[in-house]
């Protein structure tokens, strides 16, 4: 099942239009964040990435479904910067997650959940420019873990495995 999904969601990433104004996340990359950093994990390469400045809140956008209009809109009203700054610094990480197979785009907006609001005008802070960091170094730990290779019965319950 899990390289079905990773399957279909390769085959958004060929030959895909950049200019999408919406994009879905990898279906195999876990995230979190926490005290303003985001840590997301590729379950399927085991590769680790550490999101930082202004991509957490681009990242958490994007996995709510907002388009890239309103995750700039967002950030304008977040960050001490016009959207002429933001939007190019946007693009750059977008091709950034394209080219490491985090998102892929999608001529539909995704379904989404309850956004969350912009702060107010007066809390706006300097903006940061979006930075992806790339770990490989846990690779092999990461994908021996057999909690990410489980069923809808959940841990400790491994899916079953099928033998050609």
């Amino acid at each position: 099942m899990a390289y079905i999904v990773l399957q279909n969601f390769t085959q958004l990433l060929e030959g895909a239009d950049v200019t999408m104004s919406y994009y879905s996340t990898n279906p195999q990359a876990i995230h979190e964040t926490i005290e303003g950093e985001t840590i997301i994990i590729d379950l399927a390469t085991g590769t680790y990435y550490s999101l930082r400045g202004a991509a957490p809140p681009i990242w958490n956008a994007l996995s709510e479904g907002e388009s890239v209009s309103a995750v700039v809109s967002r950030l304008s009203s977040v960050y001490d910067a016009d959207e002429g700054v933001i939007a190019p610094a946007v693009d750059s990480f977008l091709a950034q997650l394209k080219a490491v197979c985090l998102i892929a785009p999608t001529a539909d907006a995704p379904a989404t959940t309850d956004r969350i609001a912009a702060p107010a005008p007066s809390e706006r802070r300097p903006f940061e420019l979006p930075m992806l960091e790339t770990y490989e170094d846990m690779q092999d730990i990461i994908l021996l873990d057999p909690v990410h290779k489980v069923d809808s019965q959940g841990w400790p319950h491994a899916s079953p495995v099928e033998i050609l």
